[in-house]
């Protein structure tokens, strides 16, 4: 038997013997790829402590605990469905390759029925599975977001808690779950507030009547910012002016958080600071608003007076 088989490969094109070979190779090694991407994000969620956008209590025990648990649960479903497809088509492809130099010596009946089976499993499969399918093994390797980022989609503010094959689950600040299909988390803008650094730029944006004292609002407000618990000293909070109004001076006041949660609960600092403190030395403002980094998620509160 083994005398027969060396004869057979003694026999076949150096071609074919190469990309067999290179097959295989290739096979091995986009396996040996894929486990040690899962193991890198298994050990990245590992050391994971906050799973929440916004810092608050959960009616659950261990809330971070069991975020974690469906995090890691999630990255081995994941890979497990990428692992499948990614060698199932690394086979496909190989078998191609080493059929092709002989295909013309194939009946042209079993091409066509081959070609058939194929155009019947891609049309049960359907356009939407797959282009979700392929943008999750896109976001899979891309990494655009991961698990824990905070982010801003389509105007909700949260927590990417899950990512499917599939789709895309985000965890917004009051609990709730906002689940996007994956071939719209990469076809639309995502506000990706921990891709490279977690700590946040806050800016809070007000209105205040041209017969205040601006030296006075500038000194105040900065005051406040610094007596805030979750104000981070990276340096001092700055003060703008950068507009004026039919009636009033639109001001700016600058400062620093650790985190996204930090940032969310500086925002709501500082802006219950100004209008007591604005309420207490007569300063008459208003359209008190809340930006993370410059960008569109804001939280208004007017007519402080």
């Amino acid at each position: 038997m083994l005398k027969e088989i060396l004869i057979y490969l003694q026999n076949l094109p150096v071609i074919t013997i190469l990309t067999a070979l290179f097959g295989v190779l290739t096979i091995l090694w986009a396996k040996k790829k894929i486990d040690q991407t899962e193991s890198q994000r298994q050990q990245r969620i590992s050391a994971l402590n906050q799973f929440q956008a916004k810092n608050t209590d959960s009616p659950v025990d261990r809330p971070n605990r069991r975020a974690r648990k469906r995090a890691m649960e999630s990255i081995e479903s994941r890979f497990s469905i990428i692992r499948r497809i990614s060698l199932f088509v690394l086979v496909l492809l190989w078998v191609m390759a080493l059929v092709f130099p002989h295909i013309g010596s194939i009946p042209k009946t079993y091409i066509s029925v081959i070609a058939a089976s194929i155009g019947v499993v891609v049309g049960i499969m359907a356009r939407p599975l797959i282009e979700n399918t392929i943008a999750g093994m896109v976001i899979s390797f891309s990494q655009p977001f991961r698990v824990n980022d905070t982010v801003t989609v389509d105007g909700h503010y949260g927590t990417i808690e899950d990512i499917t094959m599939i789709h895309t689950v985000l965890k917004l600040w009051n609990w709730q779950r906002v689940i996007f299909p994956n071939s719209m988390m990469l076809s639309q803008k995502v506000i990706n507030y921990t891709k490279t650094d977690r700590y946040q730029w806050v800016n809070i944006e007000f209105l205040v009547s041209y017969d205040c004292d601006l030296d006075q609002v500038e000194r105040l407000v900065k005051r406040q910012v610094v007596n805030c618990n979750h104000f981070a000293d990276y340096e001092d909070p700055r003060f703008w002016v950068i507009g004026m109004e039919e009636r009033s001076f639109k001001c700016w006041v600058v400062a620093w958080a650790d985190n996204p949660p930090a940032a969310w609960e500086l925002g709501h600092e500082i802006r219950s600071k100004i209008i007591k403190v604005f309420r207490k030395n007569n300063i008459n403002a208003s359209k008190v608003e809340f930006h993370l980094s410059s960008e569109n998620v804001e939280f208004r509160d007017r007519q402080v007076q």
